[in-house]
């Protein structure tokens, strides 16, 4: 519908026809047996199932298994009631899901500076005089923002680029900024330390609304661009300009995305980039960045205090804010037993031998499960590894709740009805874990015969139910921003003000303050490998016809990137002896893959770059799964070292 706020069609979109009619959907349950795979029917797999969790409990205890719940294209609510609830019953504290690796670093970073009950913070394109598009290829990864960018651009808005490839959009900026991969946070630093020392900040919104101001102008003293400058690649005016042009174009407003996540010091670089905002009089104001209202949806747990003895408790402030662990340290405890024993993983609507890193390791730990279950459309990589497969129904093909908080950046929330009817056997995910919680004895605790009773106990706080939305196809706004908000109740943190200075990480150990700390693999940190790994390597950029290990069976956008490539300079081509198109050895300390050499100006000489989500040229196999973000425990994915040389 021309009126709907995302009339603009994704170009995966092309190929959902031949993605959900391929011939190689799993539609019916599948039991690995010692000859290979065999159908069965779903009586069979759910008794199958309920057994082995039952044995797998009274043997090991709840907390052996756990539960990975990705996000199977889109829409999960009615998931995620269902899915909490088995586990409260189970009694395992595990369910863990893609927060682990995507996003909530930065939603850590904003809420402990701006507010505890969780925010997400989203940029004001649309009425901005300023954009800092920070590490995000929106072109490739949210086009209807990248369409809104070229909007501000055109009627007069300042574009600054900060990205180790020169991007599109970094082409036609004002201010194009090569920065070194994984020294983001020492580029924040910097322009705080310009802002303040310049007096370019909000005085009296500082003085009246922030806590930790003054130790924060001493602390980043030690930040000034000459030094940063030498950290970032980027040169000291540079520096200064991009600070001088956020600050005095207002409004103006900051993009940043899943690449600032994805380093191990991603919490801390999200919470200066949050100061900045802050302090410069671009919070909650529009074209600034501003709070898009969360929905105040019902908790169908069963538990309601908080998870404890988890197999993430070296996170805890990750554990806090996400009110689930985090995945990221379950290779290890699988291989090792320590803290526990984990015995059985069910994996819903995900692909961890691709997507997590260190692949290696991550397929090992999963060959040493008892009980691996994968919950799909597809046979992945991951449940080539399984002992049972149960296929589930694409989004096509069941009932949606679907808010647009994160990915459309609006209080928008609609319900879908099923466009087709599914393929043989599959099933809807809720309904799975449904059938299941009955088969194990916790049938009153899972009453719902249909995906709309599940969308109306969750909706109850919301005053928004099935009916009306039945009566709204384009959706309903749950809630309306109100600029500057903050001035009626104050801050919902301790201080009730922006926390510069966060006492709650003090308390666990880290620095109050946001700080630089160098990628635990670089040519700073580890000298000793430049010799034998002398480039830096970036994972995973997004690219608009897939998405993570998803659509490579798709023939139409196939068609469009056939095979996997690594971005190469010319210059370090040249040195090398590989031409544009030639099949080459990238090479880390984890592992080795082979695929073509892209030659292209557009990346730093001494950096390359390559995607994720291929099985015959697994990035993945290359990250370090151990060097972890101290407080959200995300590897860096964008900051490695490694060497390329022709195959």
């Amino acid at each position: 519908m021309q009126e709907h706020p995302f009339n603009t069609l994704c170009p995966k979109a092309q190929g959902i026809g031949e993605w959900v009619h391929s011939s190689a959907r799993i539609t019916h349950p599948l039991k690995r047996s010692k000859g290979g795979w065999r159908k069965i029917s779903w009586d069979d797999a759910f008794e199958y199932l309920a057994d082995e969790l039952a044995a797998i409990k009274d043997k090991y205890g709840a907390k052996s298994l756990v539960v990975y719940s990705g996000m199977a294209f889109a829409g999960t609510y009615d998931v995620r009631a269902v899915v909490q609830r088995f586990c409260d019953l189970y009694g395992t504290p595990n369910l863990t899901r893609g927060a682990s690796y995507c996003h909530w670093a930065r939603v850590i970073g904003h809420s402990l500076t701006f507010d505890y009950d969780t925010v997400e913070i989203i940029p004001d394109v649309d009425r901005t005089a300023c954009v800092l598009n920070w590490g995000t290829n929106p072109e490739e990864s949210r086009i209807p923002l990248a369409l809104k960018i070229k909007r501000a651009k055109e009627r007069g808005a300042k574009l600054i680029v900060i990205d180790p490839r020169r991007t599109k959009m970094a082409k036609e900026a004002d201010i194009f900024a090569q920065i070194r991969p994984g020294t983001d946070g020492a580029l924040a630093l910097a322009l705080l330390n310009v802002i303040i020392e310049e007096r370019l900040y909000d005085e009296s919104f500082v003085q009246k609304w922030t806590f930790g101001f003054e130790q924060l102008a001493k602390h980043v003293e030690s930040y000034p661009p000459e030094k940063v400058a030498e950290i970032t690649w980027i040169p000291a005016d540079t520096i200064r300009n991009i600070a001088r042009v956020y600050a005095t174009n207002k409004p103006a407003t900051i993009i940043q995305y899943v690449s600032l996540d994805h380093s191990t010091n991603g919490v801390q670089t999200s919470r200066a980039i949050a100061i900045l905002m802050a302090i410069t009089g671009n919070f909650e104001v529009q074209g600034g960045n501003i709070v898009c209202p969360r929905l105040k949806t019902a908790n169908l747990s069963i538990t309601k205090s908080p998870k404890e003895d988890t197999i993430s408790p070296q996170y805890p402030i990750f554990n806090l804010f996400v009110k689930q662990p985090t995945v990221s340290p379950l290779a290890e405890v699988i291989l090792s037993e320590r803290p526990y024993p984990v015995k059985a993983l069910i994996v819903q609507g995900a692909n961890p031998a691709l997507t997590w890193p260190n692949s290696k390791k991550v397929k090992a730990a999963l060959s040493k499960l008892d009980l691996l279950v994968v919950i799909d459309l597809f046979m992945t990589e991951t449940a080539k590894l399984a002992d049972l497969f149960l296929p589930a129904t694409a989004f096509l093909e069941r009932k949606q709740l679907v808010t647009y908080g994160v990915t459309g950046q609006l209080p928008l929330i609609f319900r879908a009805d099923p466009a087709i009817v599914p393929p043989g056997q599959c099933m809807d995910d809720w309904r799975i874990w449904c059938e299941l919680g009955r088969k194990m004895g916790y049938g009153k605790y899972f009453p719902w015969e249909d995906a709309d009773e599940i969308f109306e106990d969750y909706l109850a706080p919301t005053g928004i139910t099935v009916e009306r939305l039945k009566e709204a196809p384009s959706g309903i706004f749950y809630a309306r921003w109100k600029e500057r908000a903050y001035t009626e109740k104050g801050f919902n943190t301790p201080s009730g003000k922006v926390e510069i200075y966060s006492e709650l990480l003090e308390k666990h150990g880290h620095s109050p303050l946001p700080i630089y700390t160098e990628p635990p693999e670089s040519p700073i940190s580890r000298p000793d490998l430049v010799k034998e790994f002398p480039l830096i390597l970036i994972t995973g950029p997004r690219v608009r016809w897939f998405t993570h290990s998803q659509h490579r069976n798709v023939p139409t956008l196939r068609k469009k990137m056939p095979e996997p490539f690594v971005e190469i300079n010319p210059r370090t081509a040249q040195a090398l002896a590989i031409s544009d198109g030639d099949k080459v050895n990238v090479k880390s300390l984890r592992g080795e893959i082979t695929l073509k050499a892209k030659v292209t100006a557009d990346i730093h000489p001494q950096v390359v770059c390559l995607n994720h989500g291929w099985e015959e040229a697994n990035a993945n196999m290359l990250v370090d799964d151990t060097a972890r973000d101290p407080i959200s425990g995300y590897p860096s994915f964008r900051s490695l070292l490694c060497r390329v040389a022709r195959a």
